[in-house]
């Protein structure tokens, strides 16, 4: 693949003629500015300014305190909740239904001596001994026990059974919405912590500890180990040459021997070069954008290159 390099083409006058060409260009980096998703004060920074960090690595936290009781006062709703909806479903209990049978059994040796008292009443009243009043006091005696011992009889089978369908569709939902909260909770404060996104250098701390921070608010500019390319000026007669996969030769002050980068881009658009006027016969300073990623280590965002065709 042909050899070629960075940048603007120059042309040299020297003794009226022009020297052999030289392109130039500049190493350029791709910054991420690192905010966390939600705002609040910075309460701790993990790393410095000038740092290398890896993948994961912790950079800062957010305060968390008040999220962190609203979390806890969400856990023991559940909790209550929970509770609430295992005694119902669960039925009454063993002393409850103890109380209710003796209840039950008391009301029935009650009826069964209102029952004898009306039956001895009847057979007074059918002698003429007592009067009529006698019979129907003696009835409604009766009667009541009958009504007591069937309420108590449908007590005992309430105690033993567990809440309507109902109650504990409205608990399910309670310990439900419970929970949604709690989730809700940990999911905010897990965002509130922010980690490195790619190995990277720190470049740039924007905000310390105590300044607030948000979604708009950057407290770190990260520059990812992969993120620097070289921008080059590709001259309009060269176009067709350099097409994208076109391999440069790099040189710069701090660049290693060797290095090399390949054209990944190509902007549509040409430019020119100031302070150059638009005009046909300038058109040979018509240059296009490019960028070539670094075949190895790339030199400092800003770093200038140049190549020499050969």
């Amino acid at each position: 693949m042909r050899k070629l390099l960075l940048l603007l083409p120059l042309t040299l006058a020297a003794c009226g003629e022009p020297s052999e060409p030289r392109y130039l260009g500049y190493a350029e980096g791709d910054y991420r500015l690192i905010a966390p998703e939600t705002a609040g004060q910075i309460a701790t920074i993990h790393v410095a300014e000038g740092a290398q960090v890896a993948a994961g690595d912790r950079l800062f936290e957010l305060d968390s305190q008040q999220e962190a009781e609203q979390l806890a006062a969400a856990e023991a709703r559940i909790e209550a909740a929970s509770a609430r909806f295992d005694d119902a479903a669960a039925g009454g209990r063993e002393p409850e239904i103890e109380a209710a049978r003796d209840q039950l059994a008391a009301a029935r040796a009650t009826q069964r001596e209102a029952a004898e008292n009306l039956e001895r009443q009847q057979d007074l009243f059918a002698r003429g001994i007592v009067p009529r009043a006698r019979l129907d006091a003696a009835e409604s005696a009766a009667s009541a026990a009958n009504a007591r011992v069937a309420e108590l009889r449908q007590r005992l089978t309430l105690a033993a059974l567990p809440a309507r369908e109902n109650q504990l569709r409205a608990l399910t939902a309670e310990v439900t919405a419970a929970e949604a909260e709690r989730d809700r909770l940990r999911d905010m404060i897990r965002r509130r912590t922010v980690d490195a996104p790619a190995d990277a250098l720190v470049e740039r701390q924007i905000r310390y500890e105590g300044e607030l921070s948000g979604p708009g608010q950057p407290v770190f500019r990260l520059l990812p180990d992969d993120a620097i390319h070289a921008v080059i000026f590709i001259p309009e007669a060269e176009i067709g040459n350099w097409p994208v996969g076109t391999t440069l030769n790099i040189s710069c002050a701090s660049c290693a021997d060797g290095l090399q980068a390949e054209i990944r881009r190509i902007e549509s658009a040409p430019s020119f070069t100031p302070p150059v006027i638009f005009s046909e016969n300038e058109r040979h300073r018509l240059v296009f954008r490019a960028e070539a990623a670094f075949s190895g280590p790339p030199p400092p965002p800003g770093t200038p290159l140049t190549y020499q065709p050969e």
